[in-house]
Formats: structure tokens, sequence, C-alpha cells
């Protein structure tokens, strides 16, 4: 999945050196517009609604701060690009995601952006992809290429459908909050399973599944009930 940006600042070579940064990244962000002024960045804001905004603080004319009415947050990330210390708080007061002070860091960039990417998870409909927040990274994992997650203490370990194995330092728990509930299910205290992989349902007390790999995996007595109807609904 592609994440969406506008970049507004009344300084061009600005606006074209963090162009050339979110490039560096190599994150999947496209950049739907540009603006010089808070003006101009009204009239893109009508119409677009981007994952992040960049905000240069003084410009020519309004406030940028006069921008997060049009906002909604719940969408929309603000990271304040300035030259300017003294904003913070007022920028953290209305909730801003980041403030990066110029010359900007590309690594301070890319740490910030794989942080909020990571927060993002796979809430949003339609995102293909789980993305977890290493210490070497961001890591991308489709989310059909998941078998299933096992938890290893403050570890998870997730089971791709080639046979490979990664493990990660995320607890089951928080990455249970990135999947998509249409598609995982957590059968039990220490493993989610990826649905579309499960073949059969052994209906027993001692309730067990099978992956399409001839894996079986336990299903606690708490989520039994809660699984046998979810995994109906999928499969009628």
């Amino acid at each position: 999945m592609k994440y969406t940006a506008i970049l507004v600042d009344d300084e061009q070579h600005a606006i074209r050196t963090l162009t050339a940064q979110l490039g560096w990244t190599k994150l999947p962000i496209e950049i739907l517009g540009f603006a010089n002024s808070v003006d101009e960045a009204e009239t893109l804001l009508i119409d677009l609604k981007p994952d992040f905004l960049f905000l240069d603080i003084k410009m020519p004319g309004k406030e940028s701060f006069e921008l997060f009415p049009l906002l909604d947050l719940k969408v929309t990330d603000v990271i304040f690009t300035t030259a300017y210390d003294e904003y913070a708080l007022k920028a953290f007061k209305h909730q801003a995601s980041g403030y990066l002070m110029k010359p900007v860091s590309t690594k301070e960039l890319t740490s910030l952006l794989e942080k909020l990417i990571s927060k993002r998870g796979v809430l949003a409909e339609g995102n293909q992809d789980l993305y977890i927040e290493e210490k070497s990274g961001l890591l991308r994992i489709p989310l059909n290429d998941i078998l299933y997650i096992s938890s290893e203490g403050s570890y998870s370990s997730i089971h791709k459908i080639d046979g490979s194995m990664k493990v990660v330092t995320s607890i089951l728990k928080d990455l249970e909050k990135k999947l998509s509930s249409k598609q995982f299910f957590r059968i039990h205290n220490q493993y989610i399973v990826n649905t579309a992989q499960v073949s059969e349902v052994i209906k027993s007390r001692n309730a067990e599944l099978v992956l399409k790999n001839a894996a079986k995996l336990p299903i606690s007595r708490a989520k039994k009930a809660a699984f046998y109807s979810f995994f109906e609904g999928v499969t009628h």
C-alpha cells in the first residue's frame, strides 16, 4: 500500500529537498501535491486527504496553524519542518505528529515516518501489508504471505506460506491490533491465524484447526465459540 503526502513551504528549494529526501527513505509515499502558501494548501486539502502533511510554519500571510480546522487528525499526520524551535510546544498542542528542524535530517525523517507507518499498521481497509518497526528499519510483510503468528514471550514468530519464519520484536497483542479483523483471528493466547489459510476446523473438546500446509494449531476454549462463528461467516 502507498501512503500519500502534501508538502507546504514557501521556499521552492525546501520543497525540492524534502521531495528528494522522501525518495531516499525508500518508503511507499506518493506526493499528491505542493503548496507555497496556506491559501494554496487550503485549496488542496478541500479535495485531498493525505496521510502525511508536511508544513513549514513561517509563511507569508496566514499561519500554517490555520489549516488544522480543515484536517481530520485521525486520517492525516501533520509533520512540521521549520527553522524555528520556538513553535514546538504550540505544534504539539495542535496534536502534530512530528517537528523536524531544518535542515531536515534524512535519518530523522525516515525514523519518524517508520514509526508513524508502523502505528498505522494495517488498520485501514484495503491495506495489503503488515508494517513492523524493527531496529534495522521498517519491515514489510504482505498479509497474504502470512500463515500464522506465534508468541515467543516478548517476541513473535511470523510463519510464512513459503515455509520461512521471521522473528520480530513485537508482542502478539501489538501485532493483533495491526492486522485486519476480516482476515486474521487470534485463536489462542499463543496464536494468530490467517483464516484464508485454514483448510479444516476440528470441533471437539480439544478443538484445533488444520492449515493448508497440514500444520495443526489449538483453539482455546475461550476462543472456540467466537472463532466458529467467525469462520462460518467467512466460508459461507
